[in-house]
């Protein structure tokens, strides 16, 4: 919005009786503190809270990496449709990526997985065709240099990591029938023994077509490496899309793979592969690091598998996929589900866990932050669920800084009945593209009386609370309510515009060791605009 306009936005929430008597209160300059560039000073005493839930989380002799599955269909980027057949689909994303680029999608579901603490996001890549424009449909490994960008954009390159989780069925055998006979699909099958692609199979379709491109668009420094390698996961290798995988024809493969990464990238591959390859190509157990067993539908839920003297992980949060004959459901529980797979995977000190799917709405076992609504609707309790939940067994449940960013509340009370702003989310918080460093989005048009509010936020022992704030104008009040437990009001200083941003003080809190939290912001007084908050242990 222009930031010209924010004056007279303060009077659009109330009737005009109700305004003047707002922009006195507004208006009216307190007698110390408020000048330009001011700090508000930072409360005396700690405010106690013994409140809060003790939830489970990983045990800090649980050292194994977690990390997660993530599709990037065009679909998915656009912000829908979100249509899968006939299938009902639940957990749709609170990011409304309609009001936002391909930039902006890649900058949110960085802040997300970073705040979900895992180690690495395993993108799904699924080839390309030759010639195609940039992605030429969902999984387009060249597409991730956006997500390369972003990670830097964010300054979270040495938080977040990225992996490749490798469709192999869609990556080889559709693209290579996309290539061959222009029709896509797992018809004719790949054929494993054909090298060249003379025939129906060919190297280059898992590595010129797919994973060459990987390592094209993410560098060493944002590659997620177990001993020094960088982790790639293969999906199935089983007889719906492949053919002749044994005899060493499927090891071959992989040995081909892994001498063109060494020769062109000197990257040496740290290969999972899915239980298939082994079953299907015993000699593929000399040449693979890891195997995973995924999981089924309804069960196992989880599953843990060894190779090499490691254990590795999979779970999934839930399921659904019901349309025709297929009745495909994993209930979620309200959660219990999740926590239950990852206390049998991390919780038994797998090496690595991998977690489906992070973005995967159409077959609802998504991770991400889903839209503000009951739990008929999402299956989930409040928004951030999972996000909580998968950083409740991230190797930091407690982190030393928690970032909450303002747009991401699970639940609001705005004075308007719409997003005025326009942008990140379709419910009634007011939210806008941010100039703050970083980017992102902020909360705009703060008006008397409104407030956000987040579930389940671990922080305990002492906790410093902080708020990214602007404004140009005097007047504003905010505070923290944790549990219930009001913190001190604190006098938000003029920072010199709405896109101006400053970080003031909000109080320190004692809380329970080992405890989780409801927390609101509360905003006492409007006539701010709010970027994010922290909780800082001391």
């Amino acid at each position: 919005m222009a930031h010209a306009k924010r004056g007279p936005r303060s009077r659009r929430w109330l009737p005009i009786g109700a305004a003047v008597a707002a922009a006195a209160l507004w208006w009216s300059v307190p007698t110390t503190g408020w000048g330009a560039g001011a700090t508000a000073a930072a409360p005396a005493a700690s405010v106690v809270d013994t409140g809060g839930s003790v939830l489970s989380h990983r045990d800090s002799a649980d050292t194994g990496a977690l990390g997660v599955t993530f599709g990037f269909e065009d679909r998915t980027i656009a912000g829908g449709p979100y249509v899968n057949q006939s299938n009902q689909i639940y957990n749709l994303p609170m990011y409304d990526a309609t009001t936002g680029s391909s930039e902006d999608f890649w900058l949110d579901y960085v802040e997300e997985l970073v705040s979900s603490g895992v180690d690495f996001v395993a993108v799904d890549t699924r080839g390309y065709v030759p010639g195609s424009s940039v992605p030429n449909e969902g999984g387009d490994p060249r597409a991730l240099t956006g997500l390369v960008a972003a990670i830097n954009k964010a300054g979270d390159a040495g938080k977040l990591k990225i992996a490749a989780f490798d469709d192999t069925p869609a990556s080889m055998t559709d693209k290579k029938n996309q290539i061959k006979h222009k029709t896509g699909g797992y018809s004719p099958t790949f054929d494993m023994s054909d090298t060249t692609g003379a025939g129906e199979g060919g190297h280059q379709y898992l590595w010129d077509n797919d994973l060459k491109a990987f390592y094209q668009a993410v560098p060493d420094n944002l590659l997620y490496k177990v001993n020094g390698q960088p982790l790639v996961y293969l999906w199935s290798d089983n007889d719906f899309a492949f053919a002749n995988q044994g005899n060493g024809n499927s090891a071959n493969l992989l040995k081909y793979v892994r001498s063109q990464a060494q020769s062109q990238f000197n990257e040496n591959p740290y290969f999972v592969t899915d239980q298939s390859w082994i079953t299907n190509d015993s000699a593929v157990s000399q040449v693979a690091n890891g195997q995973d067993g995924w999981f089924g539908v309804p069960d196992p839920k989880y599953t843990n598998m060894t190779l090499n003297g490691a254990s590795f992980g999979a779970t999934v949060p839930s399921f659904h996929f019901v349309s025709g004959s297929s009745n495909m459901v994993i209930d979620p529980d309200h959660g219990q589900t999740f926590v239950n797979g990852l206390a049998n995977t991390v919780g038994k000190n797998d090496l690595i866990t991998l977690v489906e799917g992070f973005s995967d709405w159409s077959e609802n076992a998504a991770l991400w932050r889903t839209k503000s609504a009951d739990y008929a609707t999402t299956q989930r309790d409040y928004p951030n669920q999972n996000i909580n939940i998968l950083r409740r067994y991230s190797k930091t449940p407690f982190p030393a800084t928690l970032t909450v960013q303002a747009e991401s509340a699970d639940s609001v009370s705005d004075t308007t009945p719409t997003n005025t702003l326009g942008k990140y989310r379709d419910d009634a918080l007011d939210v806008e593209t941010t100039g703050d460093s970083g980017g992102g989005w902020d909360v705009g048009a703060i008006a008397t009386g409104e407030w956000e509010q987040w579930n389940e936020l671990p922080m305990q022992g002492t906790e410093d609370l902080k708020v990214r704030v602007a404004t140009p104008l005097t007047g504003a009040q905010l505070r923290f309510v944790v549990d219930g437990v009001a913190g001190p009001t604190i006098n938000v200083p003029t920072t010199g515009g709405w896109q101006t941003w400053q970080t003031i003080d909000a109080g320190t809190f004692q809380f329970t060791a080992g405890t989780s939290h409801t927390v609101r912001l509360e905003y006492v007084n409007g006539g701010l605009n709010a970027n994010w908050w922290q909780a800082t242990a001391s």
